[in-house]
């Protein structure tokens, strides 16, 4: 015991002094930040700088991952993939030569070097991260070495992975135009601007954890009743898993916004750890930066208590709170000593302040503490991420509320295992209760693993599928199966790009067609279906038990008196396709959020598109399509993520400026692949909301019109707190 809380007390001592100038709050670490030299000097994790030599020539860096060769006379980089299959898989094109280089840094944490012209200052890291600080405007050019079978990108982040490795870019300006093409000859082409940082990133920057993959198993419990089990629960687990994950957010933590003091006192707390370490159980505990907001703008907005509890409140992903957080999770370390932590959300829109989260908590743990990132979300809306960040985290958890994505192998291959890409152990969340025996299949083929949900363990259906087509199959004859179905897929790869190319390009002809068309009003006919609301319409009607004879209507306009969280709509049929929706709403004294005064369209495959206003001030918009950023459409078709467009997942938008107690039209139009939504003040001149890609998903037959109190995924369920009764109105609907 003396032993630990040394080590405890030294972990501490080292993570305070592994990051200057960003602990702070509301001082998110910066690309520049993380150039220092005293920002993480030690490896960490395995991940070394074997060795760094410097020549006037050359500057050759070897680390665990990677060789990056630099022939100086040229400007020019080469980044060799190490672990595997030794390979080139990127070169970096500055342009010019770099004079008077000078090797100001080797250790086994990183290798430094400065350049008097052009002046610039590059540090690779133990993880085979590759940082190029630019002090003057600076051209970096990336020509690929590999052909990707999958690559994603956020702004100016992209990662482009094969079956065996690949390589990720990262820039300090996130929003620059690097014109990426992941198959052209130049992948990316980075204007630099003064003091600006890129970072190149070989993968995988460590050797997978085979025999951890095949023993180690979280049981994950979660409950809004009951957050500190009794022991003879936890004996229950044993056998089912060596690890305990206690999530119960609010349950489990007095002030989980902003503090992490257990809810039933520290002796309860440390019963529970002891029960665990008794019974050989590592113990780890829910923690979350995203949802960490104190010290944020959006602190006011903290909860502690499941009573009349709606919803979640807004995160943080910026890392404003970095500072605040980690001092929360060391005295939470320091005065409670779990095995671990586990992370809800990270920072979802910084590279670099992600980077060094995963660092400093790293560095908090020590190189034996357990690590697990909820990441679902990764960087960004879609599915980009940092693998040198993923790199220190044991367990990346990914996948919540993405069933429709567990058909696509490239889905669970690439953004879920993360086999050969981060290659931390990653792990399906599909705590929906989606499990069969076919997804325990496409799980261990893609090399991901599952956690125990102890909401299972009471269904013996759902732990045989488990036992025999999951846990049984954990041998290491996995490896070989994995390894050698790996090679045969990337046999595959060069055909898959050529496919890719050909569906690119008719992407790009209706990407065009379709922004030509959105940029203008609409040439709409007559609607194919109109309501004014002189009288209620004839339709089939859908009302919550709480909402007793909800509909009126007079001079024009539908009026709905209900509950706040349920729902009351009418259900209309319409065939044949659909181009536009129109309504005009006014949310008055309804206080209803995804269940306020909305009209969807649900069309014959299953896809629909939801517009409708909110009780706090934001308009919103649910569909089975993808976001663009931005509210102008590019010249050019924006980069797709994935070399086969993947089923579309469903998304969640929300727009500031809308005054609940007035009239707003809302309008939504699409193409054959392309969409837009609008509003209006006036149902004369509207402003661009979103734009949105459908993938040809509402080319599809339309089925029915849903008008009302519609919930965000057009089911007639309320939530589970019905809310105060309020009114609010719809003045017209119209389909084209």
């Amino acid at each position: 015991m003396i032993k630990r809380v040394t080590g405890w007390m030294l972990c501490l001592a080292l993570s305070s002094l592994m990051l200057p100038r960003a602990s702070a709050a509301g001082a998110p670490p910066t690309f520049q930040d993380l150039m220092d030299p005293s920002a993480f000097p030690k490896p960490q994790c395995g991940m070394t700088v074997e060795s760094a030599d410097l020549t006037s020539r050359s500057w050759e860096v070897v680390t665990t991952g990677a060789r990056i060769t630099a022939d100086l006379r040229r400007g020019e980089f080469r980044f060799e993939q190490r672990i595997g299959h030794a390979r080139p898989v990127v070169r970096l094109r500055l342009g010019e030569p770099l004079r008077g280089a000078r090797m100001t840094h080797s250790s086994r944490g990183f290798a430094r070097i400065t350049c008097q012209r052009p002046q610039l200052t590059i540090r690779v890291n133990g993880d085979s991260l590759f940082m190029l600080h630019a002090h003057q405007p600076l051209t970096a050019s990336l020509d690929p070495r590999i052909t990707p079978a999958w690559f994603a990108s956020y702004g100016s982040n992209h990662l482009l992975v094969d079956e065996w490795g690949g390589f990720g870019l990262y820039c300090s300006e996130s929003n620059l135009d690097d014109g990426f093409d992941p198959y052209g000859r130049t992948a990316a082409t980075y204007a630099l601007p003064a003091d600006s940082v890129l970072w190149i990133a070989v993968c995988p920057p460590k050797p997978y954890p085979w025999e951890r993959s095949l023993r180690d198993n979280v049981v994950w419990h979660h409950s809004r009743e009951l957050a500190y089990p009794p022991d003879d629960v936890l004996r229950a687990w044993r056998r089912h898993g060596n690890i305990a994950l206690l999530q119960s957010e609010i349950m489990l933590w007095k002030d989980w916004n902003l503090d992490f003091a257990p809810r039933l006192g520290a002796a309860e707390f440390a019963r529970v750890r002891q029960t665990c370490h008794d019974l050989g159980l590592r113990f780890i505990v829910y923690t979350s930066p995203y949802y960490f907001i104190k010290g944020t703008p959006l602190e006011s907005k903290a909860i502690n208590t499941y009573d009349d509890f709606v919803d979640y409140p807004p995160g943080s992903g910026t890392g404003e709170n970095f500072g605040l957080f980690m001092d929360a999770i060391e005295r939470l370390m320091r005065e409670h000593r779990p095995d671990g932590l586990y992370f809800d959300g990270q920072y979802l829109s910084r590279p670099a302040a992600l980077y060094a989260l995963a660092r400093r908590a790293r560095g908090l743990l020590g190189e034996h503490g357990l690590l697990e990132w909820h990441s679902t979300l990764a960087l960004g809306p879609g599915h980009c991420y940092l693998p040198q960040a993923d790199a220190y985290v044991d367990f990346i958890l990914r996948g919540e509320g993405d069933a429709k994505l567990y058909s696509d192998f490239d889905y669970l291959r690439f953004f879920v295992s993360g086999y050969n890409v981060s290659n931390s152990i990653g792990v399906l969340c599909n705590n929906d209760g989606t499990l069969s025996a076919e997804l325990a299949g496409r799980v261990l083929e893609a090399n991901a693993r599952f956690h125990t949900i102890v909401s299972w363990l009471p269904r013996p259906d759902l732990m045989r599928i488990i036992d025999q087509d999951y846990r049984a199959h954990l041998t290491p004859d996995l490896r070989k199966r994995v390894e050698a179905a790996a090679d045969a897929r990337q046999a595959d790869v060069p055909a898959r790009a050529a496919a890719y190319r050909a569906q690119a390009a008719k992407r790009a002809l209706a990407y065009r067609t379709d922004a030509a068309a959105l940029r203008q009003s609409p040439q709409w006919d007559e609607p194919l279906l109109q309501l004014s609301f002189d009288s209620l319409p004839r339709a089939q009607q859908f009302v919550s038990s709480s909402n007793p004879r909800p509909f009126s209507v007079a001079d024009g306009v539908l009026r709905i008196h209900g509950h706040a969280h349920t729902y009351a709509f009418l259900s209309l049929p319409l065939s044949g396709a659909v181009r536009g929706l129109v309504v005009k709403l006014r949310q008055g004294s309804d206080e209803g959020m995804s269940w306020g005064p909305a009209a969807l369209v649900r069309f014959d495959n299953g896809a629909r598109l939801r517009i409708g206003t909110r009780a706090d001030g934001r308009l919103q918009a649910d569909m089975t399509a993808r976001p663009l950023p931005g509210a102008e459409w590019p010249a050019a078709i924006p980069a797709q993520r994935e070399l086969v467009v993947p089923g579309i997942r469903d998304q969640q938008l929300l727009a500031e400026g809308y005054d609940p107690q007035r009239w707003v039209w809302l309008r939504a139009r699409w193409g054959a692949y392309w969409g837009v939504i609008e509003a209006s003040d006036d149902g004369e001149r509207y402003r661009t909301l979103w734009r949105f890609e459908h993938d040809g998903n509402f080319s599809a037959g339309a089925q029915e019109l849903l008008v009302g109190k519609v919930p965000y995924n057009g089911r007639a369920e309320d939530f589970s707190t019905a809310g105060p009764l309020g009114d609010c109105e719809i003045g017209l609907a119209q389909v084209y």
